[in-house]
């Protein structure tokens, strides 16, 4: 089956603190390209940027009611 294959660079400043430490944390993954393939599609489903937090029992702490 031929594959038809795409590539997009991505520049990081390592000047930068900020993207040093990118760069960093993709140049580590042992599959960087699908590391950064899976970060655009939780992007584009509309997922969080960070790790999820959730809070067990919130449902419980109040009543949301109508009020005039």
């Amino acid at each position: 089956m031929a594959k038809e294959i795409r590539i997009i660079q991505v520049a990081f400043n390592v000047l930068d603190p900020d993207q040093l430490q990118q760069y960093e944390h993709v140049r580590l993954r042992p599959n960087q390209s699908g590391f950064l393939k899976r970060l655009i599609q939780r992007d584009i489903d509309g997922g969080v940027m960070g790790p999820r937090q959730t809070v067990a029992g919130l449902q419980d702490d109040f009543t949301v009611e109508g009020f005039i």
